[in-house]
């Protein structure tokens, strides 16, 4: 049972309280989560390398779509993590309820119109999607993901949720929970049911109700979240809706932005190698993926805390907040470059230990290594990106976004073009990710630097968000000791 203090759960003072203890806090859990269920898209890919590279190639077509779906869901979770926990530490309880409840209604009813969607369009989106050689293998694994597109969603804004009232942890357990039950599941359904392609789909699918239906039992049977989600009489409230969708809508757009460059670079790649060229760039960027995990970790860490800040008003917080989650980030991803120089070959056996995909494991590993250079400026994009959210300036965190990954397209188009191999399409790569995130970081850098000076005086002096302190006032500030 969650413990209360006066109104505030545990897991909220430490996320009001001491900046370097709230980030702790709150990435760690994301970190952990993040990266089991990043192993967990290792570990699907292990065993569907047993199939063969058809089977790979029809995952990697999947992926974007997957991604564009997500896209919705997350927007919408981020959007409420910024809006709850500004309310939070404004000490507006009533309010925060009121996103919460909001924000449940709004992802059920997108995603059911999702599910339905992307299930009667499947062979088509598959086709867009550079699947037509293999089409066969793309919908067996398609049809089931698409039908559980609701619980997916669901259980993903929950999750976030619960970090936006600072119980990361609970996050992070009902997620990881998912991600074990998920590589449990995969070999009964692919090989013990015999069900290949489509049970790896059903499996994904069926641990993906784990999130939902603990957070359902929480938040409505058990009651020990710090937030309510009041559900009778339920009505759409314009105002709240367009506070969630303003970082909503450009964090969906970040998301689906992302989806369609894997989606144009995977058509860049085809032109050059079809099915090994893809397969190296899908395979090798879930493996970047799984070292991404604690940059990004510490990009969404930073917005329920600078979020909850700026409702208190403590710019000095949001401040010391950014600085030490780029610092944190920038060494740890310096320590990931080593790695990936260092170890690359042997990371990429699990993509090619079969007859089949074994042919590609020294590209793999070149694609891992070169790949490993733009890993330190990471962060500068990911904590800023994070940041722009808090502040509620959705539209300045899509840029950055837009900038780091459209880069992408003309610089890889132009040496596919000119040059005509993977390995210049890989370094195009890396330009990219490290100009934009440069770009990103020095941008967010200057806006922190002007917010501490205050130069944003509309933005503090909003009140419009704050409707009931139920809280007594010796709580507004909390101890930072």
């Amino acid at each position: 049972m969650a413990e209360y203090n006066g109104g505030l759960t545990k897991d909220a003072e430490v996320m009001l309280g001491n900046p370097k203890r709230a980030l702790i806090a709150m990435a760690v859990p994301v970190m952990i989560a993040n990266l089991v269920q990043s192993i967990n898209n290792v570990i699907d890919t292990v065993w569907l390398t047993a199939i063969g590279i058809e089977a790979q190639a029809a995952v990697n077509v999947i992926f974007p779509l997957f991604f564009v779906m997500i896209g919705f869901g997350n927007g919408i979770a981020v959007g409420t993590s910024q809006a709850l926990a500004r309310r939070i530490g404004a000490m507006d309880r009533r309010g925060a309820n009121a996103v919460a409840s909001q924000a449940v209604m709004m992802t059920l009813v997108i995603s059911i119109v999702l599910a339905t969607v992307f299930t009667l369009m499947a062979d088509r989106l598959i086709l867009m999607s550079g699947g037509a050689s293999n089409l066969e293998a793309c919908m067996a694994y398609a049809i089931p993901i698409f039908l559980s597109i609701p619980s997916i969603l669901l259980g993903g804004l929950f999750g976030g949720l619960l970090r936006s009232e600072g119980a990361a942890k609970r996050s992070m357990a009902i997620h990881v929970v998912a991600a074990v039950m998920n590589i449990v599941l995969d070999p009964i359904f692919i090989f013990v049911l015999d069900m290949g392609l489509t049970g790896a789909a059903i499996a994904t699918a069926v641990s993906m109700t784990i999130p939902l239906a603990v957070s359902i039992y929480w938040y409505f049977l058990r009651m020990s979240t710090f937030v309510r989600i009041p559900l009778g009489g339920f009505r759409f409230d314009r105002s709240i809706d367009w506070d969630i969708l303003r970082v909503g809508i450009p964090a969906s757009m970040e998301v689906i932005l992302m989806a369609m460059v894997i989606l144009a670079m995977d058509v860049i790649i085809e032109g050059i190698s079809p099915i090994e060229g893809v397969a190296i760039y899908g395979n090798g960027w879930k493996l970047i993926d799984l070292f991404f995990m604690p940059a990004l970790a510490l990009g969404f860490a930073i917005v329920p805390i600078c979020a909850a800040a700026l409702g208190a008003r403590d710019t000095q917080k949001i401040g010391e907040v950014y600085v030490l989650a780029l610092k944190y980030g920038i060494l740890i991803c310096i320590g990931i470059t080593l790695i990936l120089i260092l170890f690359g070959q042997y990371l990429v056996v699990p993509f090619s230990y079969s007859e089949g995909t074994e042919s590609i494991r020294g590209q793999m590993a070149y694609f891992v290594a070169v790949c490993a250079a733009f890993m330190p400026f990471t962060p500068l994009g990911y904590t800023s990106v994070g940041y722009f959210q808090a502040m509620g300036w959705g539209y300045k965190a899509l840029l950055i976004t837009a900038t780091v990954n459209l880069s992408r397209i003309p610089v890889c188009l132009f040496l596919a073009a000119t040059v005509g191999t993977l390995d210049a399409v890989w370094w195009g790569i890396v330009a990219s990710e490290i100009g934009g995130s440069t770009i990103g970081g020095l941008y967010g850098m200057y806006s922190v630097r002007r917010l501490i000076r205050g130069g944003y005086p509309q933005l503090l002096s909003e009140e419009s968000f704050v409707k009931d302190r139920f809280l007594r006032p010796s709580l507004r500030t909390v101890s930072r000791s």
